[in-house]
């Protein structure tokens, strides 16, 4: 869902100290959103943060044009995404804010929200875009409301993610690598797979303000997937800095994603107990996975790029389950938003239930070999250079077989084209990415 100028496919995101990650953009928001959001309904709001360094500040601003607006601020401090999408709903609140770039670097940052129940969506975003873009001023500078530290609120999250599970649940018998992306999960995590009895190896929760998703994470699991191995580990938990995306690794060392995560979820769930539901997938889902859905005989729909049109489509559809492959997988039947440490104990949970490894529940589907291209570039000619690469991978559809496709999308979190190149050959695959690459060098981009 994109909503225009400022609000992309998350919320807010973009290269701190250039616009709109600065202080004074901020410190803008947050007087537009009090006036706009508060003027008949209580005026509290929650805010979390991330582990990045740029948070803090980024908060400051932030909460000041809040307070200033007249809107008490709750301060959570660091804390995950769906934390703050529960809590927002928990304490029946007009609006949840979470200070973010999800799975970037450190050198971004952004801004997502929640509104009334926990969910993303709402049409105010469109009169928060508009309201943006015009000029502001403090006129009444004798409205100023509190802003407050909030110390162990965050355990209110953690009792209701082990609430979901039964109390007979437990990991006892499990040896897991968890990875927590030097992410906003570093502590609440561990707490509760401990709690439910695992043998935990922790990594990546050692947060330093610049090493958040830094080769680690959902994003990069080659690490998660060394120590699997060398641990001898019945799996593995690949998180991102902000803790609604969860990749697993199964014990052989294969990655489990965001679509073998659907699928299991249908196959294990769905087939037996809600014939009648189908699944939301998205323009970026392996092939594979549509093939083994039919197989299945689970109706799907295609949903575009992000979850919050995911979430859509699944409220449109009256159906509960979806996902994307990058590992945003949403059940609505728990929570109206993507939360990795959710999803990872639902599929434990169907582990245990039907007794089978994360490499059996996975066995039977095939997903085609695939490649996925990040091409940086800058905005200045932005549609110029996207015909150039349309045009480049043009010349390659031709190779490719009749379930083979090279998808182009613009990112919607990152300045980057995204490009994917999938085929049953896993040479043809190579043969074809490596080309891309090669030749985007020299078309200017």
């Amino acid at each position: 869902m994109n909503i225009g100028k400022y609000f992309g496919t998350d919320g807010i995101r973009g290269k701190v100290g250039e616009f709109p990650i600065t202080p004074d953009f901020f410190l803008k928001f947050g007087f537009i959103l009090g006036n706009l959001l508060f003027r008949h309904s209580r005026k509290k709001v929650i805010v979390g943060i991330d582990t990045r360094k740029s948070s803090f500040a980024l908060e400051a601003a932030l909460n000041s044009g809040l307070s200033t607006s007249g809107v008490s601020v709750i301060s959570l401090g660091r804390i995950s995404t769906p934390a703050v999408g529960y809590l927002t709903k928990l304490l029946k609140l007009e609006l949840g804010i979470i200070i973010s770039a999800s799975h970037n670097l450190f050198q971004d940052n952004g801004i997502k929200l929640f509104f009334k129940n926990g969910v993303k969506i709402s049409s105010k975003l469109k009169k928060i875009e508009n309201s943006l873009g015009k000029p502001f001023s403090f006129k009444n500078l004798s409205n100023f409301s509190s802003i407050k530290r909030a110390y162990s609120i965050h355990k209110k999250y953690i009792t209701f993610c082990k609430s979901l599970f039964p109390r007979c649940f437990s990991l006892k018998n499990f040896k897991i690598v968890l990875d927590c992306a030097n992410g906003s999960t570093y502590k609440i995590a561990p707490k509760i797979f401990r709690d439910f009895g695992a043998r935990l190896r922790v990594i990546f929760a050692s947060p330093n303000g610049y090493n958040i998703n830094k080769n680690c994470g959902s994003v990069n699991t080659n690490n998660l997937k060394n120590i699997v191995l060398l641990e001898k580990a019945d799996f593995g938990l690949a998180l991102d800095g902000d803790g609604d995306r969860v990749i697993m690794i199964d014990h052989l060392g294969n990655k489990v994603d965001g679509d073998k995560i659907l699928y299991i979820l249908a196959k294990f769930y769905l087939f037996r107990h809600f014939k009648k539901e189908g699944v939301v997938v998205t323009k970026m889902s392996n092939r594979g996975l549509l093939i083994g859905l039919k197989k299945l005989g689970i109706p799907f729909a295609i949903s575009k790029v992000g979850d919050v049109n995911v979430i859509k489509k699944l409220k449109d559809k009256n159906w509960r389950f979806g996902a994307e492959s990058s590992g945003h997988v949403i059940m609505l039947d728990k929570l109206p938003f993507c939360d990795g440490i959710v999803t990872s104990l639902q599929i434990i949970k169907i582990m245990i239930d039907y007794r089978m490894n994360l490499f059996e529940l996975c066995s039977e589907i095939r997903f085609f070999p695939f490649v996925m291209i990040n091409i940086k570039f800058e905005r200045q000619n932005y549609l110029l250079k996207y015909e150039k690469i349309r045009i480049l991978i043009f010349k390659y559809q031709n190779i490719l077989s009749k379930f083979g496709r090279i998808y182009l999308r613009e990112s919607g979190t990152e300045t980057c084209f995204r490009i994917i190149v999938e085929d049953e050959d896993k040479n043809v695959v190579k043969y074809i990415s490596d080309q891309i690459k090669e030749k985007v060098k020299h078309i200017g981009i």
